[in-house]
């Protein structure tokens, strides 16, 4: 069955963005989302935000407030046309170059499906880079025609969709936890000396070690593939546009028809988003078929050093006095290597290995589950959105991967 069609701006309002100004913005208050946020993957990336005094908000900023489950849309520049879903407890504020997008006369989750397909991604692509600045209008989104079911149906079909989605988001952020454990143990290990305080120490460069311990470089404990890495233009990853992510310095960029790399490996951010407000760096712990621009570093682990002790070595690093360069700044590939690494003795080493790689294999883990979950939502989505897949069907799809 084929659905009747309505235009976008009949049954959602289309709220563009406040022009906040940069002078206002502070470390603390409420998170303000900018454009950088919406990051390709259907998320909202709150890791760095800017924030709004709460002593300057005001009620003509009621209509910018966001809230969890509301729906944006990137309106200029290198991410224009991507759509992101806000996943947050607490209030939030949008800035210009993004738009809310608020249904009033239909479901807000089958609004969600219809934005966040396939199809609708590569609509909103092509009106941003239909001049030489990739841009959008309010209107060229409000005049989108999309299919309109019953409210019965809309439901139903925003019921499956958002029941996967939640199940990824589920993973994702089991994942953080994961993470921030390996993190908690390099430290305990590794800053605190926790399980060594009864050994002997002596003095090294880095103060004191444990005896035995040395000493090293990021250099002599990763294998660096920078040099299989290739830039691909906005315009020509429109052409290519594909299921394969290409990563940047701090993300996943957009999604291309090829890959340069399968394994797992440690992306480091070179240039342009370098390092973090606090000086760590942008890290991306990745697994499986991905092409990579030449704005992040590629590594992984070489001999006792496995790719995952370098992803919780590098999130206790504050390395913004190895970056260079006052307008564009860098980490070298030189200063990267240069990176000074404590390497245990090979038992100690051994053993704090095993003990992070259970909690990544649950990482790498979640990361395939999710990839599978999004394969079956690309394939239900368009089906489900035209009529020629029956709700019931659909549903015992979605118990299949669940």
């Amino acid at each position: 069955m084929k659905w009747p069609t309505t235009r976008l701006g009949d049954v959602c309002n289309v709220i563009p963005g406040f022009a906040f100004k940069s002078a206002d913005f502070s470390s603390v208050g409420i998170p303000v989302v900018k454009i950088k946020n919406i990051t390709g993957d259907l998320t909202v990336n709150l890791q760095d935000v800017d924030y709004l005094p709460e002593k300057l908000m005001s009620s003509r900023l009621n209509r910018y407030v966001l809230r969890n489950g509301d729906v944006l849309v990137a309106m200029t520049g290198a991410t224009a046309g991507k759509i992101g879903k806000v996943r947050a407890e607490c209030p939030l504020l949008l800035n210009q170059r993004v738009a809310k997008i608020e249904a009033v006369r239909a479901e807000s989750g089958f609004i969600w499906a219809v934005l966040s397909s396939r199809e609708y991604q590569e609509k909103m692509y092509n009106l941003a880079y239909g001049s030489a600045q990739p841009n959008m209008s309010g209107r060229q989104i409000e005049d989108m025609e999309i299919p309109l079911p019953s409210l019965v149906v809309q439901r139903c079909i925003s019921d499956i969709i958002c029941s996967l989605d939640d199940k990824i988001e589920l993973n994702r952020r089991m994942n953080e936890t994961l993470e921030q454990m390996a993190m908690a143990l390099y430290k305990h290990w590794f800053v605190d000396f926790g399980p060594f305080q009864d050994g002997e120490f002596v003095e090294s460069e880095l103060g004191l070690i444990p005896k035995g311990w040395e000493v090293s470089t990021v250099g002599r404990v990763s294998e660096n593939f920078d040099s299989r890495r290739v830039p691909m233009s906005s315009r020509e990853r429109a052409k290519r546009h594909g299921e394969f992510p290409y990563y940047g310095a701090a993300d996943v960029v957009d999604y291309v028809d090829d890959y340069l790399f399968d394994g797992v490996y440690l992306l480091v951010g070179e240039d342009g988003s370098v390092t973090k407000p606090n000086g760590k760096p942008y890290l991306q712990y990745v697994e499986g078929k991905i092409w990579v621009n030449n704005h992040a570093h590629v590594l992984q682990g070489r001999g006792l050093v496995s790719t995952e002790w370098l992803r919780v070595y590098f999130e206790t690093l504050d390395i913004s006095r190895y970056v260079t360069g006052a307008v564009q700044p860098k980490l070298t590939k030189g200063n990267l290597n240069s990176l000074k690494f404590l390497l245990p003795t090979e038992d100690h080493g051994l053993a704090f290995k095993e003990s992070i790689a259970p909690l990544f294999d649950l990482v790498r883990s979640n990361v395939r589950e999710n990839a599978l979950l999004i394969q079956t939502r690309d394939y239900l989505l368009p089906r489900l959105l035209s009529g020629e897949i029956d709700l019931p069907e659909a549903e015992e799809k979605v118990k299949e991967v669940m």
